[in-house]
């Protein structure tokens, strides 16, 4: 049960998706949707202005309040979510994990208040607005499960750095060591083997100096017969 459970952890925390829509790499896929995303909020809110045309949420509130329905939810609600968004694009050009969870965490607030807010009136709208609202929620679940995908990524690389880097430094610890086990310059020779060599050497000369006093002495000894023998 142990491992079964340990499996299914590790399984749930390092879930990703490779590619966005099967088209593209995460990142590239989530720049794309904020991008996509900035342009559409930007139209609303000019379009709640000029009262050119009605956004979704703006039907929303008026299915909700009827004739007490105002502009300010609606453009408060799209300048949450621009800014939000915003911050997305600074955390995939970034790589920076606490604003992913930071964005990860508008995204599920704003799934759970779509589905609060859109079972209430989905009774009353039509079945186009309805389709409408529900493709809305599935595509919030969706780029919520491509930021997991790049948090995972953004780990996973973190991690590949570390070990390549004590890999670099583990490599540079062996050659230096080598490099003290091996020198160049010979060491010198122990105190012990020095005497020992001069005790040799001391010996050799008293035995050199040994040897040639029997010569001297012979040598001498035929010139003392001579002297001798001049001398008479």
């Amino acid at each position: 049960m142990g491992q079964t459970f340990d499996y299914l952890k590790h399984m749930v925390v390092n879930f990703k998706v490779d590619m966005c829509c099967w088209l593209a790499p995460v990142k590239i896929g989530l720049l794309i949707i904020a991008y996509l995303n900035i342009i559409v909020q930007a139209i609303s809110l000019i379009g709640l202005s000029d009262d050119t045309f009605v956004s979704l949420t703006m039907y929303v509130q008026t299915a909700i309040l009827d004739d007490n329905a105002k502009k300010s939810l609606p453009v408060l609600g799209h300048a949450i979510d621009l800014s939000f968004t915003v911050i997305l694009l600074c955390a995939v050009y970034r790589k920076d994990i606490q604003l992913m969870r930071l964005y990860q965490r508008y995204c599920i607030a704003a799934v759970i208040m779509s589905v609060l807010v859109y079972s209430m009136i989905v009774a009353a709208l039509g079945v186009l607005l309805g389709i409408v609202l529900v493709m809305d929620i599935v595509f919030q679940l969706y780029v919520l499960v491509l930021v997991r995908s790049a948090i995972v990524e953004i780990k996973q690389e973190k991690k590949d750095q570390e070990l390549q880097s004590t890999y670099v430094m583990s490599t540079l610890t062996l050659k230096s060591k080598e490099d003290k086990i091996e020198p160049d310059v010979e060491a010198p020779p122990d105190a012990d083997e020095t005497e020992v060599k001069l005790e040799n050497g001391e010996k050799k000369d008293r035995l050199e100096t040994v040897d040639e006093r029997p010569e001297t002495s012979h040598s001498e000894e035929p010139k003392t017969q001579q002297e001798v023998k001049e001398n008479k």
